[in-house]
């Protein structure tokens, strides 16, 4: 029942001269799309070196049998030239998937005397480099620093490449309202059809992130045609499997059949290990909500078989998630607890990255914006030590205009600290607090969970968990837009905090699913409030909203008694007993102790 933010699938390219079946090493996998598509021309007189930067996504053991000529002949050719090559050489060393060798190469060039375009291009790689060794602050500390210096740009392909990386890595982070304006600007100003290919992916996946449903249908398909005339099947395939993914989002299960029988053997062509399995892992999905069980499982493991396991992706969540789901469909209690484990597992893991990434990303946005005010305030300092200087000269007549300037300094001073002690308060509920609703994110209920839990073992007292799960959520969010989903999120916790303690955990954990944990509670107190709050929920008069619909909930209760303190367990307890909830009609209370598994 617990869901996780999806993620992007990367794209990697083949170390065979073409997109092919053979992977680079592992942390390719995360942030290699986008980066290395569109490389700028710098103004270099040598044509062979010119070649060569375009020969790199064309037929890679080419471009190494070239670049290796080059380097023997580099004595003879000019700094610029030579620059040129070292930028190619980190280029290499990122194919081959030598990371740290090749953040090593990339940050000496920094410290030479490179043009500005060289400089950019340099940081844009560097950005890829950090990334999939997981040094997410030094790579969003370069991504800035190319957004600011993108005006600037002068070569028209390096701004493409730019624009790539931006719009990409914004996708990434979930931002997909500036990774669209990126995007559409790539779109607009692409000086080839292939990159424009490329920018209409990058705009797609806005687009599906923002569910604009609309625009993204009526880009779609042409979008893959268009792509498919270039040749540039990889990104074809990754376009097809997003509208796969669209298609299963809006209940449309016999059109994503469809959909993915027509470009399966397109698919296998390709050969990319992570497009497979991120179709086979969504066509497992909609043969779940097809009913057809067996197909399923066969999809899901032929998606298993692509991936790496050791890579908690999303293609592998929701393979681990189809084969939990359908083994508890056929009553194979034994195999579904064994695939849950590893959803759980999966889940976990690449949600803890997600958070990893974001925190990593608003960190190095507060430390900028530190570090402009503190420019800020030293260039104020400035100014009133000049002014001074001139003030003295004219004696006792210019004091006052020197108190005023001086309280002006202190005025500006207090307004920049107490935006920097603001900005973290802020920084720290953004990271802790669901937006939304205003209760502990997963990330935040998760550590006081533990430390309430904690006390109640080592003091021994009893405590209840109470997961709920808002019933036929999506109806609403389908049938009256996402903005009455949200008025129902907001109602239902508004509601529910009534009857809480000021030590109850109250956290969203999902995006209609609340859990809440209760210190010093047994059992049966816990299913009481769990009474009590169902009746309060489908209580809520829904007209306020501007439209009418009911509202329900159905409940899972588990205790210490029967579930221990951990609360890993506590929750898997209450899940299973809210699924009964849900099996005997929704709109219910249902204990685990009355329902737990006979072993």
């Amino acid at each position: 029942m617990i869901k996780t933010t999806q993620k992007k699938l990367s794209l990697v390219m083949a170390n065979t001269g073409k997109f092919g079946k053979r992977r680079l090493h592992k942390p390719a996998k995360f942030f290699f799309a986008g980066f290395f598509v569109f490389c700028s021309l710098s103004a270099i007189a040598d044509e062979r070196l010119e070649k060569l930067d375009d020969l790199k996504v064309v037929d890679v053991a080419a471009f190494r049998q070239q670049l290796a000529i080059l380097e023997r002949e580099s004595d003879t050719l000019s700094l610029e030239e030579q620059n040129y090559i070292r930028l190619l050489q980190g280029y290499n060393l990122l194919l081959l998937g030598d990371f740290k060798s090749a953040q090593s190469h990339l940050e000496s060039m920094l410290q030479s005397d490179i043009t500005p375009d060289l400089l950019f291009r340099v940081k844009a790689l560097l950005i890829n480099a950090q990334a999939v060794s997981r040094n997410y602050h030094s790579a969003f500390l370069y991504l800035e620093e190319i957004s600011r210096a993108l005006p600037h740009v002068n070569d028209t392909r390096a701004k493409e490449h730019g624009l790539s990386v931006i719009a990409y890595t914004y996708n990434q982070l979930e931002e997909f309202d500036i990774a669209k304006y990126y995007s559409q600007a790539l779109v607009n100003t692409a000086t080839s059809e292939r990159v424009r290919c490329h920018a209409n992916h990058h705009l797609l996946e806005s687009l599906y992130g923002l569910q604009n449903w609309p625009a993204f249908n009526e880009l779609v398909e042409n979008a893959v045609e268009h792509c498919l005339q270039l040749n540039e099947h990889v990104f074809a395939n990754l376009i097809r499997v997003k509208r796969h993914s669209y298609l299963l989002e809006v209940g449309d299960v016999v059109a994503a059949e469809r959909y993915y029988a027509s470009y399966k053997n397109a698919l296998e062509k390709v050969g990319y290990p992570m497009l497979i399995a991120s179709a086979s892992a969504l066509a497992a999905k909609g043969a779940v909500q097809h009913g057809q069980y067996e197909k399923a499982l066969q999809l899901a493991r032929n998606a298993l078989l692509h991936l790496d396991t050791e890579e908690f992706t999303i293609p592998l969540v929701n393979a681990y998630y189809t084969l939990y789901k359908v083994y508890e469909l056929k009553q194979n209690f034994g195999s579904a607890l064994q695939f849950y484990i590893k959803y759980s597992e999966a889940a976990k893991a690449n949600s803890d990255n997600r958070f990893i990434q974001l925190q990593a990303y608003h960190t190095v946005r507060a430390e900028i914006e530190v570090k402009n005010q503190r420019i800020a305030m030293l260039d104020k300092d400035n100014e009133v030590l000049s002014l001074q200087k001139d003030l003295f000269e004219q004696e006792a007549k210019q004091n006052r205009l020197i108190v005023l300037i001086l309280a002006f300094v202190l005025v500006i001073a207090t307004t920049l600290a107490y935006r920097g002690m603001t900005g973290r308060k802020r920084f720290k509920k953004i990271a802790e607090y669901d937006q939304l609703t205003g209760i502990s994110n997963r990330y935040h209920f998760n550590n006081q969970a533990k430390i309430a839990l904690d006390y109640c073992e080592n003091n021994a007292k009893p405590v209840a968990v109470m997961l709920f799960d808002l019933d036929f959520f999506k109806t609403i969010n389908d049938t009256h837009g996402h903005a009455a989903g949200d008025w129902a999120l907001q109602h239902v916790v508004k509601t529910c905090r009534n009857f809480m303690r000021n030590n109850d955990v109250f956290g969203r954990i999902g995006g209609e699913e609340f859990a809440v944990v209760l210190p010093g509670c047994h059992t049966d107190k816990a299913v009481l409030l769990a009474e009590i709050c169902r009746d309060a929920i489908a209580a809520i008069d829904s007209s306020d909203s501007g439209k009418q619909f009911p509202l329900s909930a159905s409940f899972g209760v588990a205790g210490s008694d029967t579930s221990g303190y951990q609360l890993k367990q506590l929750l898997a307890d209450a899940d299973h007993a809210m699924y009964q909830a849900k099996e005997s009609g929704r709109d219910k209370v249902a204990a685990y102790a009355d329902y737990r598994p006979v072993v």
